[in-house]
């Protein structure tokens, strides 16, 4: 079953949605428990393809072929990337999290996107974005951006650590600003790291991805914290 089947014409609101905060927001990805209205479908400006997710009774998981996780892994990590975004755009300070696993290596992420643009088919795809991926080695925070016109990306922070497959991890991502510059907190598995970065974007939106093997994804949430003044 293939979700997200979004019509072309929805993209402009997407794009120009007003940075407006988002709602508190939870769901899981049971199926028939979730609004897939709520979502959209991505693409990647690294591969001509648009991926899908596919609905299992208790998670979505990236469209992979029917083959041993080494094969996909080596064969076919650059074709199984499908990525879902929430319409509605977020902005700090909020906290978000998603419970994930994965098959073989890697790698389930949550991503922040500051704008999305479009492919030449006129599909949603990234530009400068954040991905916060759990790995069997550890965690890893990628920031893809464009200079010159041309696709960068760098890895602005880093855990090593020890991550099993066909194990359920909830991933904690939460952004803010204070009088200090913008930062962004990760935590998994009682493990945490922080980092500052002027580049993250103060209002975004966000979603998931799963790519390089099989990725299982069981829930999504959001919220505001409160801001407490000083």
């Amino acid at each position: 079953m293939k979700l997200f089947q979004k019509l072309l014409w929805l993209l402009p609101c997407v794009c120009c949605s007003s940075a407006i905060q988002g709602k508190d927001y939870y769901t899981t990805f049971a199926k028939g428990k979730w609004d897939e209205s709520l979502w959209f479908a991505a693409k990647s400006h690294r591969f001509n393809y648009m991926g899908t997710m596919v609905q299992f009774d208790d998670h979505i998981m990236n469209k992979v072929p029917d083959l041993p996780d080494d094969v996909i892994f080596k064969k076919y990590a650059s074709s199984v990337y499908s990525c879902i975004m929430m319409y509605q755009k977020y902005q700090m300070p909020s906290d978000i999290s998603c419970t994930m696993s994965f098959d073989h290596r890697m790698a389930p992420l949550i991503v922040l996107a500051k704008n999305m643009g479009k492919s030449k088919k006129g599909e949603p795809e990234h530009r400068e974005h954040y991905e916060v991926i759990i790995y069997d080695e550890g965690i890893n925070v990628w920031h893809h951006y464009y200079k010159d016109g041309k696709p960068i990306y760098r890895r602005a922070a880093f855990l090593n650590t020890k991550f099993l497959p066909h194990k359920k991890y909830n991933l904690q991502v939460r952004v803010r600003k204070d009088h200090k510059g913008k930062y962004m907190e990760v935590e998994c598995d009682g493990q945490k790291f922080g980092f500052m970065d002027k580049s993250l974007p103060e209002t975004f939106y966000v979603g998931i991805i799963g790519c390089e093997g099989r990725n299982r994804f069981y829930d999504f949430g959001i919220r505001t914290p409160e801001v407490k003044k000083k």
